[in-house]
C-alpha cells in the first residue's frame, strides 16, 4: 500500500507486529483447511497430519480482536462513531465475499460439497453477520438457515465482544479496565460452572449458550485486552495474574495440543509487551501485507478455494500438494490486491459519508 493511501486512511498508526501475528493466524487457518480439514481424498496431501491444529489461528484472531477493540475504543467518542466505524470496517467486504462464494459456488460446486453456499436465504444471513439460529428461530424452521461459508460463524463472537465492550466503555470510561475484567471473569465462571455441573443439557441453557456463543471464546478476548493494558503500563502486573486465569480458563481440558497452542499465542503477546526486538520477522513486509488483508482473506478462502483446489489437483498427479499451494497464493494475493484498491475506496468513501472525515 502507498503511503499516501496509509496516510489517507489513517493507518499509520498501525502497530506492525500485530498484522504479523493476523498473517499468522490466517495462514494457519488456511492450512488447517486446505491441507487437513478438506484433504483430497484420492490423492491426499503428504504432512496434513502436521495442520492438524491450525484452526487455534481462530483464537488467535479473538486475541488480537480483544487488543484492538480496546485500543481502538480509547481513541473514539461516542459509540454511534465506534459502531459506524465498525460497519466500515466489516460489512462491505462481508458483503462482497459472500456474494463473491454465492456466485462461484453456484457455477462451479457441480458435486454440491458445499450446497448451503448455493442457498439465496443463507447468503441473507451471512451479510447480516447473525447466527442462523436465530433465523430458525424467528421463522420457526429448523436447521434450515445456514452460513455461505461456515467460517463465518467467528464473525458473531466478534459482534458480541463489540457490544459488550463497547457498553462497558460507554458506561464508565474511567473504571473501564476494572468494570470489564469483572464482568469478564464473571461471565467466565458462570460458563466454566455450566460445564463443571453438566447443565448445558438443559435445553434452555443449551439454546442460550449456542445463541450468545461469546462465552465459549471469552477468555481469548479477555487475554488480549489485558495485553492491550499491559501494553499501556507494562508495569501492573496485576494483568498478568489475570492472564493466567484466562489460560487456563481456557484449557480446561488439559489436551497438551490445546495447552501448547495456546502457550505460543500468549508467549507471542508477552513478547511483544516486554521483549519487541525478538519479534522482527513479524514486521516483514510481506507479512504485514498478508496480515492487513486478513479479514477479506479469510472471508473468501475455504470453500471457494476448496471448490478450486479439487478442479485442478488432477493437473498434479504425485505431486498434489501443489494444488492448494498455488491456490494459497492466488487467494492471498488477491486478498491483498482487493484491499489495497477496492476496500481502501469504499472505506474512503464511507468515512467521508458515515464519519465525515476529510480525506
Amino acid at each position: 500500500m502507498s503511503e499516501t493511501n496509509l496516510k489517507s486512511l489513517n493507518l499509520n498508526n498501525r502497530i506492525a507486529i500485530l498484522d504479523g501475528f493476523r498473517a499468522l493466524a490466517i495462514l494457519s487457518v488456511i492450512f488447517y483447511h486446505y491441507f487437513y480439514r478438506w484433504n483430497n481424498p484420492v490423492t491426499p496431501y503428504d504432512g496434513a497430519e502436521f495442520f492438524h491444529y491450525g484452526f487455534r489461528g481462530v483464537p488467535f484472531f479473538f486475541m488480537i480482536s480483544g487488543f484492538v477493540i480496546c485500543y481502538s475504543l480509547e481513541g473514539t467518542e461516542s459509540r454511534i462513531v465506534f459502531w459506524k466505524k465498525r460497519f466500515i470496517r466489516l460489512f462491505p467486504s462481508m458483503f462482497i465475499a459472500s456474494v463473491l462464494t454465492f456466485v462461484f459456488l453456484s457455477l462451479f460446486d457441480k458435486t454440491k460439497m458445499f450446497e448451503d453456499s448455493n442457498q439465496i436465504h443463507n447468503l441473507i444471513t451471512s451479510i447480516t453477520f447473525l447466527p442462523p439460529n436465530v433465523y430458525d428461530l424467528l421463522f420457526g424452521t429448523r436447521n434450515y438457515f445456514s452460513y455461505i461459508n461456515f467460517s463465518y460463524w467467528s464473525l458473531w463472537p466478534e459482534i458480541q465482544f463489540y457490544f459488550l465492550a463497547s457498553t462497558i466503555y460507554f458506561l464508565d470510561k474511567i473504571s473501564f479496565k476494572r468494570n470489564f475484567i469483572i464482568v469478564c471473569i464473571a461471565l467466565m465462571l458462570l460458563y466454566n460452572t455450566i460445564l463443571f455441573f453438566n447443565l448445558s443439557q438443559i435445553k434452555f441453557l443449551e439454546k442460550a449458550i449456542n445463541l450468545f456463543n461469546l462465552i465459549k471464546h471469552l477468555s481469548f478476548f479477555l487475554s488480549g485486552a489485558l495485553f492491550y493494558m499491559l501494553y499501556r503500563k507494562s508495569n501492573h502486573y496485576v494483568y498478568l495474574l489475570f492472564l493466567l486465569f484466562a489460560y487456563l480458563s481456557a484449557n480446561l481440558s488439559l489436551s497438551i495440543p490445546e495447552l501448547i497452542a495456546t502457550a505460543i499465542m500468549f508467549g507471542l503477546f508477552l513478547c511483544f509487551i516486554y521483549c519487541p526486538w525478538i519479534l522482527t520477522i513479524f514486521k516483514n513486509k510481506i507479512l504485514a501485507a498478508i496480515g492487513f488483508s486478513s479479514y477479506f482473506l479469510y472471508l473468501i478462502h475455504e470453500n471457494i478455494g476448496v471448490v478450486w483446489i479439487l478442479k485442478i489437483v488432477p493437473f498434479f498427479r504425485s505431486n498434489s500438494f501443489i494444488a492448494p499451494v498455488l491456490i494459497i497464493i492466488f487467494m492471498t494475493l488477491f486478498s491483498v490486491f482487493y484491499t489495497n484498491t477496492i476496500e481502501y475506496k469504499i472505506i474512503k468513501y464511507l468515512n467521508k459519508t458515515l464519519l465525515k472525515k476529510k480525506i
